[in-house]
């Protein structure tokens, strides 16, 4: 039934779909890259690879940027609260945690976050993929097309650009002081900036040949002390990661 019913989505909205499990992982080898347009080759990722629920890759790939809100958070709530008709009337669906998804569409330049500008919303676009609830039995909260990405928001969710790296680091590895400044300056990031500062030292320490679990011992706990829950520290040190294997 769901490779049935993500053909047909495909079809009707061109967006790149694939199996995931119900725990929300991708069900296939590389997960939210091996999303499809095709009937055929939908049917061959189900048949090979039979789940639940229908992921779909956002990003330029479905021309669909999604903003993910978790009111279970009082700081997401009271963002929704005071924001709420400033944002277009846009396609909208119930998530499995009582939260909501709107869909937009794909904006240039967009990347996908945790937390920003308050815990509790995310954004889902290129390198990313959500899950479409509607085919698992959720409710659509609103049936207008997808609306552009709101320009004040994109303002909100991308992170500010990372501090220049210092001089002292670019020839070879740092050295011990080196490394101990690069964990003072997150430990002392403020608050607006801290996901920014965290990102830029991690990928600093992959530069220098650090695996990502050393990474995260050294980093995660700079990253506490500057106010950032463990959550949003892993996952801020695991997108260096991920983009530091990207770029070899």
């Amino acid at each position: 039934m769901s490779a049935a019913l993500a053909a047909n989505l495909a079809r009707n909205t061109g967006y790149a779909v694939f199996p995931v499990r119900e725990d929300k992982a991708p069900a296939c080898p590389g997960g939210f890259k091996a999303a499809a347009k095709d009937a055929d080759a939908i049917d061959e990722l189900w048949n090979r690879f039979p789940a639940p629920l229908i992921g779909i890759a956002t990003g330029e790939v479905s021309d669909l940027a999604v903003l993910d809100l978790d009111r279970k958070h009082p700081e997401a709530a009271r963002w929704w609260r005071h924001n709420e008709t400033r944002l277009p009337a846009t396609r909208a669906y119930r998530t499995r945690s009582g939260g909501a998804h709107l869909y937009f569409r794909h904006r240039a330049g967009l990347r996908c976050s945790t937390g920003r500008p308050v815990p509790g919303v995310d954004v889902r676009c290129a390198g990313g993929y959500i899950i479409f609830w509607f085919a698992a039995g959720l409710e659509c909260l609103d049936h207008s097309p997808r609306a552009e990405w709101p320009a004040w928001l994109a303002a909100e969710v991308v992170p500010p650009p990372p501090p220049p790296p210092d001089p002292r680091w670019r020839d070879g590895p740092p050295s011990p002081r080196a490394a101990a400044a690069i964990v003072e300056k997150v430990a002392g990031a403020a608050a607006g900036n801290r996901n920014a500062v965290l990102f830029w030292a991690a990928c600093r320490l992959h530069d220098h040949g650090r695996q990502t679990g050393e990474v995260l011992a050294i980093l995660t706990p700079a990253a506490l002390a500057a106010g950032l829950s463990a959550g949003e520290a892993r996952a801020t040190i695991m997108s260096a990661s991920r983009g530091q294997r990207r770029a070899v």
